[in-house]
């Protein structure tokens, strides 16, 4: 008899024991869900207080540090830099990937996407003095028929904004988000020769020492030629060079100078050597540098 019942109350029990175990996963489940389903709506309610979306601000602040570095950075680098755990760095990482606002480059670093470079240059071209210039240098380009180019200084170098195409059958391609060099481009002699020294010439020291290495011959050669170039551009108020760049095709660049007296941004024309001859007296030099010097003294009073 007392076997029949410890028989019976084993049974019993392998029988509960399923059930006791699936009740307990089962709260347990539940517990978990209520936790995730406070802080969802906790999370919601911050936002909503706020009146932000949280996890867009955590991806903004991945974009912004890499565009603090400057450079590509690898994962670990992120961050350490934005004080997050790797793995919620990389999520977010991977979505600016994905939306083109930042590239995974063949090293593994990231850097800044496509589209991050069009956001910037779509904010630089809607600047007011750019804008307000728009009817000024549409005017001259129906003018003078030579291609045009709009830059604005940066701390990479002058970065090409804006590039109007000539009517001509020949044209010179320019690409838009192009950073000039400053040694033998018309634009970024512009630059270098009317900025002040402090910002210049560690900028052109680093470009001497390049093409030093790469054994390029280039004019000017060095410190004490370039002031020599920097006084003759200064005395025409324009910058010049003649097939430096493109064998046959000449540029001419003018300054376009803000109220404080700094360049606010460079106009500068590219023609055929027969089209747009390095010579003050052309037709359309003139009308590049009258341009430019309206348009400064526009902004001077504006």
């Amino acid at each position: 008899m007392g076997f029949e019942i410890n028989r019976s109350g084993a049974l019993l029990k392998s029988l509960l024991r399923p059930i006791l175990c699936l009740a307990l996963f089962n709260q347990t489940a539940s517990r978990k869900i209520l936790i995730i389903k406070l802080r969802v709506k906790r999370r919601m309610s911050e936002e909503k207080t706020q009146g932000g979306v949280q996890s867009l601000e955590v991806g903004l602040n991945v974009l912004d540090a890499l565009i603090a570095h400057r450079t590509p950075m690898m994962l670990k680098e992120l961050s350490e830099k934005l004080s997050m755990h790797p793995a919620k760095v990389h999520r977010y990482a991977v979505s600016l990937v994905r939306m083109n606002y930042a590239k995974q480059i063949d090293d593994g670093r990231y850097d800044l996407g496509d589209q991050a470079w069009r956001l910037g240059l779509s904010c630089i071209q809607r600047t007011d003095a750019i804008q307000a210039a728009q009817p000024m240098i549409n005017e001259l380009h129906r003018k003078i028929d030579c291609g045009l180019q709009i830059s604005k200084w940066t701390s990479q170098g002058p970065l090409i904004v804006q590039w109007i195409e000539p009517n001509q059958a020949v044209s010179v391609i320019t690409r838009v988000g192009s950073i000039m060099p400053l040694l033998n481009s018309a634009t970024g002699r512009a630059y270098a020769v009317f900025m002040a020294e402090d910002i210049e010439r560690p900028l052109l020291e680093q470009e001497w020492q390049r093409k030093k290495l790469q054994q390029q011959p280039v004019y000017p050669a060095n410190w004490a030629e370039f002031l020599q170039m920097k006084q003759s551009f200064i005395e025409q108020g324009i910058a010049t060079v003649s097939g430096d760049m493109l064998v046959g095709v000449n540029a001419v660049c003018a300054p376009v100078f803000n109220a404080q007296g700094e360049i606010e941004f460079c106009i500068a024309a590219l023609g055929s050597e027969s089209q747009l001859p390095i010579d003050l007296a052309n037709e359309r030099v003139k009308a590049l540098k009258e341009t430019a010097q309206a348009l400064t003294r526009y902004l001077a009073h504006g």
